[in-house]
């Protein structure tokens, strides 16, 4: 680690929290960069991070940060990410660009564009959510934070009987909320998706309980599928209206089968 931090200057802080501290330098070798250091307590959490980080070298994808170093210390249990520095500001800064259909599906698309790579490699993101979603100046979206990344195809590193599953949970599905492992695919990050957009459209979290009129906890409402609706705001068209509802379908399977036959509904009423 030293070896890297010795090619780094002016490095700053950016975030801290949980077990990981991001920071902003300039690298040698790379330029402007992220620093993310960060600790884990077991094998598990050794494995996620081996996985975001090789995912991201694999990918080699415009929609994501590229990887340039990786280090661990598996003595001190703390390990190293250098990963490219993107100018951009967080989605959930630009709300009042980002207000109507004519904005959001073209957004839309471009998540969508942008995740088919995971998607296609049989992995879910599991924690889509505005945070994690970075615009750059010319409107092209980057998706970041893959370190709860369900990798279908491996061993999952879940606890069987947890209450829940790796998630934030306002932007979670039902089957996350409820730890259903075995439902959890590309259409868990449909539902995300769903209330992303439908949050942007509206201008507050669509599960929020003052504003569907509950007692509810927002993840409550989210297992109960109680949310308010697009056509609670003027000139909602019925198409987007039925795209929205079908995206935050609370069992799975009622949601698109796959990102083939979303693509095919956008491009149907939005060509």
């Amino acid at each position: 680690m030293e070896n890297i931090l010795k090619k780094c200057t002016e490095i700053l802080p950016i975030f801290e929290g949980g077990q990981k501290k991001v920071f902003k330098a300039k690298h040698k070798d790379f330029g402007e960069v992220v620093l993310k250091y960060g600790s884990f307590y077991d094998a598990s959490g050794l494995e996620r991070i081996n996985r975001e980080v090789n995912l991201l070298k694999d990918i080699n994808s415009d929609y994501f940060p590229r990887n340039y170093e990786f280090v661990i210390d598996k003595n001190q249990k703390t390990f190293l990410i250098v990963e490219e520095f993107i100018e951009s500001k967080k989605l959930n800064e630009l709300t009042d660009y980002y207000d109507s259909e004519q904005q959001l599906i073209p957004l839309l698309r471009e998540l969508i564009q942008g995740l088919k790579v995971l998607w296609d490699r049989n992995v879910v993101h599991r924690d889509l959510k505005p945070d994690n979603i970075l615009i750059t100046p010319n409107f092209q979206p980057k998706i970041i934070d893959l370190g709860i990344a369900r990798f279908r195809e491996y061993t999952s590193l879940t606890n069987t009987i947890a209450e829940f599953g790796p998630c934030t949970k306002m932007y979670a599905s039902p089957e996350q909320l409820q730890n259903r492992k075995r439902a959890i695919n590309l259409r868990t990050d449909f539902f995300a998706l769903g209330i992303i957009i439908l949050e942007l459209y509206l201008g507050f979290h669509p599960f929020m309980p003052d504003r569907v009129g509950n007692s509810q906890s927002i993840p409550e409402n989210i297992v109960s599928g109680i949310y308010v609706k697009p056509s609670t705001k003027d000139n909602t068209s019925i198409k987007f209206e039925s795209l929205i509802n079908r995206l935050l379908k609370t069992q799975p399977h009622q949601r698109f089968p796959n990102y083939q036959t979303l693509e095919k509904f956008i491009t149907q009423y939005w060509s």
